[in-house]
């Protein structure tokens, strides 16, 4: 079966249910009970070819998934890399076909973008994100990615369950600890020596970005793979740390996010002081600074290779908010608030909105230089804030 070249990975530890479509019984995610299963599904996405209107309901978005087969994998031994990827289930599927996309992507294209989401995003919501992710960082020629893999983790998608999204995420990030356990696995098996010779190395990276309580998910991964040696491995690229949920404190030594760097390239934390989500989560939920809005306590503490990125001096022009697909779901937290309030609220997803910072991400997955990265001004030796554009021209 022909591959194709736009749709993208979900990875979910939601409910599945069954019903019966067209004379036979199709597999979906029921996530009504909002619960975080100790097993995890994979499912394909295909984006709309055009950016949908925000008239565009929930099903509109649910429709667009098919989730694959699922088996218990035990190896990856013997897989072939011209197999037909919908001949394997699961995880076999997965890797498959994310190298197959990779290696044959053109020059220039070809990365993997694993994303996981924040809080106060249920399913449909975490579909409607990823289709702005494909508009941002996949469409663009100017963006490596060609196919984003999304964990989406059983958030309520409702203010009002903050604490049990951070439980959910808690939970969620020690499973997400047995998927990178298999990427470490699919690694050994696939490319070790065989009759003929081992698959070439496709030279394609995987980047990893979690935003805003996606990084709580992040930290408990972390936890996972410090007690799991298999599961380690130096084989990704760059980590993004969007709007991060997290104290402030989450990167200083003995912390599990302080082993990032060794198995990533390059981390950057990106972080904006009038995140007003993120304020309320430190005055209202959490008793630690959270490090998306101070960004990290000590500069000096943070791990190898990791840098500070302030979007600070960003604004969004008064009366303009962001008006796409994806705004219903960014507005379920803002729509109660003052206008002025409501437009430092976006500031939280600065990677879908803001174009300096969105220009930066591309930058860095493109593995530009640090210090060569156009829009940012050098604070410190981890220290770089990003310029306005009206600023840059004047």
């Amino acid at each position: 079966m022909a591959q194709d070249a736009t749709r993208h990975f979900v990875v979910t530890n939601r409910s599945t249910a069954r019903r019966r479509r067209g004379g036979r019984l199709v597999e979906y995610v029921d996530d009504r009970a909002h619960r975080a299963l100790p097993v995890f599904r994979v499912a394909r996405f295909a984006p709309f070819a055009r950016p949908p209107g925000r008239a565009a309901d929930d099903d509109a978005f649910t429709a667009r998934v098919s989730l694959v087969p699922d088996a218990f994998v035990e190896s990856y031994e013997g897989l072939d890399p011209g197999d037909d990827p919908d001949r394997h289930p699961g995880t076999r599927c997965l890797f498959l076909e994310l190298y197959q996309r990779m290696s044959r992507a053109p020059e220039g294209k070809g990365d993997a973008l694993f994303f996981i989401h924040g809080f106060n995003t249920d399913w449909p919501a975490s579909l409607r994100l990823l289709q702005r992710l494909h508009e941002l960082y996949v469409t663009p020629a100017s963006s490596p990615v060609s196919v984003i893999v999304m964990f989406s983790w059983p958030s309520y998608g409702s203010l009002l369950r903050y604490p049990s999204d951070q439980r959910t995420a808690r939970e969620s990030g020690q499973l997400l600890g047995r998927l990178m356990a298999k990427l470490a696995q699919f690694h050994r098996d696939f490319f070790e020596p065989r009759p003929g010779g081992a698959p070439p190395h496709c030279g394609r990276q995987i980047h990893l970005a979690a935003h805003s309580m996606g990084n709580q998910v992040l930290e408990a991964l972390f936890e996972a793979i410090r007690r799991a040696e298999d599961a380690r491995g130096p084989f990704l690229g760059e980590a993004l740390l969007l709007s991060a949920d997290v104290d402030w404190t989450a990167l200083d030594p003995g912390r599990p996010l302080h082993g990032l760097p060794d198995v990533c390239d390059r981390v950057h934390v990106y972080n904006h002081d009038s995140d007003d989500a993120l304020r309320i989560s430190e005055t209202f939920k959490n008793r630690e600074k959270r490090l998306g809005r101070h960004g990290p306590r000590d500069l000096r503490r943070l791990p190898p290779r990791t840098l500070v990125v302030d979007a600070s001096d960003l604004r969004l022009p008064a009366g303009r908010p962001p008006r796409d697909a994806f705004a219903p779901t960014a507005e379920a937290i803002v729509a109660a608030r003052t206008s002025s309030t409501r437009e430092r609220l976006f500031d939280h997803w600065g990677y879908l909105y803001r174009p300096e910072v969105i220009a930066d991400i591309r930058a860095v997955l493109r593995c530009e230089p640090s210090a060569k990265i156009r829009g940012r001004e050098r604070k410190d030796e981890r220290l770089f804030r990003l310029v306005p554009r009206r600023r840059r021209s004047s």
